[in-house]
């Protein structure tokens, strides 16, 4: 198992001109914060081929597993979902949790958000997409970072499921304690945005300046429509098998 690697984040919610977001409409209702549970112990081809289909299946059944802890159930993923770009594989993940907790699936990746996520890499810090979005009239935004983890399911496990404070210890570098704000900000930064509007998403997986490889993204709330163009939708993500009811066990039974 890889060591495992410092995260942290500042929630980053910005209202501009007069928009008023209560709290209750800007974040999940539920399932913001839950109990830490640190991944297993994963294979070895998780240091020698971390973002083949051994690691990130391995990945996957820990993810799995601590969804269904919760009552959830396994994700269902799309067939080749070990062998897409992190960049959609977190898009997936993050789509079927917002789904799973009744809030609007983000719409798209938009190429114009990936630029801040990939700069944000490059400085080891969370995504700023404000320069991105000065044109708009009105808008919010989360954004979430993390460095040195196999996989971009990885990198999603520990932002979902070990966020918190276990044991004396955490790998959120944010969550000095338990109960501390910053425990499990990035669980809640994914679960942002309850009323209705327009999500967009920019997400980027590369390696920075001291060779570690980090992933970021950035979730964008505008309340009118798509103000952007978009890579990858959801609607294709779906065409692919992602959300269908055997997506999971299909997936994990190709590659037997």
């Amino acid at each position: 198992m890889p060591k495992r690697a410092a995260r942290r984040t500042v929630t980053a919610l910005t209202l501009v001109v007069a928009l008023a977001l209560a709290a209750s409409a800007s974040a999940a209702p539920r399932g913001r914060t839950i109990a830490d549970t640190p991944i297993a112990a994963l294979p070895a081809t998780c240091t020698t081929a971390p973002t083949g289909s051994s690691c990130t299946n391995a990945v996957v059944a820990a993810l799995d597993t601590a969804r269904t802890a919760l009552g959830l159930g396994p994700y269902a993923l799309p067939r080749d979902f070990d062998s897409l770009p992190g960049t959609r594989q977190l898009f997936i993940l993050v789509n079927l949790d917002r789904i799973a907790y009744g809030l609007a699936p983000i719409q798209g990746l938009s190429p114009v958000l990936a630029t801040a996520a990939q700069s944000a890499i490059a400085s080891d810090v969370d995504p700023d997409p404000t320069d991105l979005l000065a044109s708009l009239p009105s808008y919010a935004w989360t954004s979430d970072w993390a460095g040195g983890w196999a996989n971009a399911p990885y990198a999603y496990y520990e932002w979902m499921y070990d966020d918190g404070y276990v044991g004396n210890a955490t790998s959120n570098v944010d969550c000095t304690a338990s109960g501390a704000s910053g425990c499990w900000v990035h669980r809640r930064n994914i679960l942002a945005f309850g009323r209705a509007g327009t999500l967009t998403m920019g997400a980027a997986v590369a390696v920075d300046e001291r060779g570690q490889t980090g992933y970021a993204i950035t979730l964008v709330w505008t309340p009118g429509t798509a103000w952007t163009s978009y890579s990858y939708t959801w609607a294709q993500a779906q065409a692919d098998g992602a959300g269908a009811t055997q997506g999971s066990r299909l997936r994990l039974s190709h590659h037997r």
